[in-house]
């Protein structure tokens, strides 16, 4: 039996589903049907925590949160929000989750962690440290593709042992 533990790239896990299938899903469900039959040995969810400045998103995060907090095995990494201006606008830009996700699945492949890891983003930016977990620490890095060709990662294929390319099929059963 595989260990294997799942990287969720939270914003881009969110709007993947949303954008690609207009739903959101039991997390749990899901990933315990991408872990199959191996050894599930841990949920990491990295995301930036919603400041009380949006006072709407804010509360929805933290039920959000509350309610994956109950997910055994899985463990919330937190990055930060850095707010920005361009031309009088004011919106928000996600720091450190990438680089928290990117380091934890090399590390953990370096500690022996786990056999298989499943990387639930679109974000290319990922390659570097999927190539290095496959190639240095002899790991299989499974991509886990949501959306349409325009939006799924060219070279998160490119480097990832294989890709599973999440459908309507593989949803059915564990949307909420």
């Amino acid at each position: 039996m595989k260990k294997v533990i799942i990287y969720i790239d939270g914003s881009n896990f969110y709007f993947s589903m949303r954008n690609k299938f207009d739903s959101h899903v039991d997390i749990e469900k899901f990933c315990k049907k991408l872990a199959g039959n191996e050894e599930l040995v841990s949920i990491k969810y990295y995301i930036a925590p919603v400041g009380e400045t949006n006072p709407k998103m804010y509360k929805e995060q933290q039920k959000f949160l509350e309610k994956i907090r109950k997910i055994e095995k899985l463990r919330i990494i937190f990055g930060r929000l850095e707010k920005r201006k361009r031309d009088g606008e004011t919106y928000f830009v996600e720091k450190a989750t990438d680089v928290n996700l990117a380091l934890d699945l090399v590390l953990d492949a370096q500690a022996g962690d786990y056999d298989e890891a499943f990387l639930v983003s679109n974000d290319g930016d990922f390659s570097g440290a999927v190539k290095a977990s496959i190639e240095r620490f002899d790991k299989e890095v499974t991509y886990v593709a949501i959306g349409n060709r325009r939006s799924i990662s060219y070279h998160l294929k490119k480097v990832a042992s294989k890709t599973l390319k999440i459908g309507e099929k593989f949803i059915e059963d564990i949307k909420m």
